[in-house]
């Protein structure tokens, strides 16, 4: 997936890139490549939701009728044959439902955090100036981000492990087993999660302590210039609205939500070795997880 609507962080025209910076936009590189990916779960989510639902209402509906129609013949093969041969059980798929929405929470939980795209009430933190912002995100990733995701993380690795020793399986007969990959999972959910607050921490703790202050785009908080120049684009957008010019709209409100604001600021380092071993590390990893998934409820057996 091309990150173009994104946040672009890593490289300056004429400027030496800080090495901190640098690293930081390398780590969002790799959450970002492990969030776009794990979001396409919701497909599989809303397919198999859908599948289940339909399947026993369907179902449920054909076999009152037959019943009320004194087929009974045609609703007992129904019952003992027919649904033999579909793919999944109605347990089966539920339990699918909460496996896929556990990938989609976790393997996004660290992208939406580093591009701001999870539910942020900013009451207070809006009205500050950039450097007080600065240091709410900071003592925020210090104190409780990054720590709460370790933490977690840990306990979850000796949950996964516990039920990996045990050949821990689902409670029902027909339900899905190798509970391990799925709890394998989350706990690698929440270290991408953590590795986006170390790149929000690094990124913070540079533009308030560095002494040379070079102007980027930061992952979570915005400059004043950023600001001034995201109301200049509303305004625009609001313009072409009145005078029919979907053009300009379309232009501007690409511009806004990717934050490429002024010339100054940081673009995404595409050519960079380090941020691209990174992104295919990502894609891998998604093959592990996807296989990880199936493995679940038996994929290959059931293929076979």
């Amino acid at each position: 997936m091309s990150s173009a609507e994104t946040t672009e962080h890593a490289q300056t025209s004429g400027e030496q890139v800080p090495p901190v910076v640098l690293f930081s936009a390398t780590l969002g590189k790799f959450v970002e490549t492990i969030g776009k990916w794990g979001a396409l779960f919701i497909l599989p989510l809303v397919f198999i939701t859908v599948w289940d639902v339909m399947q026993r209402k369907v179902m449920t509906f054909i076999g009152n009728w037959m019943l009320n129609n004194e087929m009974l013949a045609a609703r007992d093969w129904m019952y003992g044959t027919l649904l033999e041969w579909l793919p999944f059980r109605s347990t089966l798929l539920q339990e699918l439902e909460w496996h896929f929405h556990v990938c989609l929470y976790t393997l996004v939980l660290g992208y939406g955090y580093v591009y701001n795209r999870h539910v942020r009430v900013d009451l207070v933190r809006e009205k500050l100036s950039f450097r007080k912002q600065a240091w709410i995100e900071l003592i925020g990733c210090t104190c409780f981000m990054i720590p709460y995701c370790l933490l977690v993380a840990w306990f979850a690795a000796d949950y996964a492990h516990e039920a990996f020793t045990s050949n821990e399986q689902s409670a029902s007969l027909v339900g899905l087993s190798n509970r391990w990959a799925i709890k394998s999972i989350l706990v690698f959910g929440l270290i991408v999660a953590a590795l986006g607050g170390i790149a929000v921490w690094m990124q913070t703790a540079y533009a308030l302590f560095s002494k040379n202050q070079v102007n980027f785009a930061l992952y979570t908080i915005e400059r004043e210039e950023e600001k001034i120049e995201k109301r200049m684009m509303l305004e625009n957008i609001d313009g072409s609205l009145t005078d029919g010019s979907n053009e300009a709209k379309r232009g501007d409100s690409s511009k806004l939500m990717s934050r490429q604001i002024a010339d100054e600021v940081y673009e995404q380092a595409q050519a960079s070795a380090g941020q691209k071993f990174f992104y295919y590390l990502g894609l891998a990893i998604m093959v592990v997880i996807l296989i990880l998934v199936f493995h679940t409820f038996n994929f290959w057996s059931w293929i076979i």
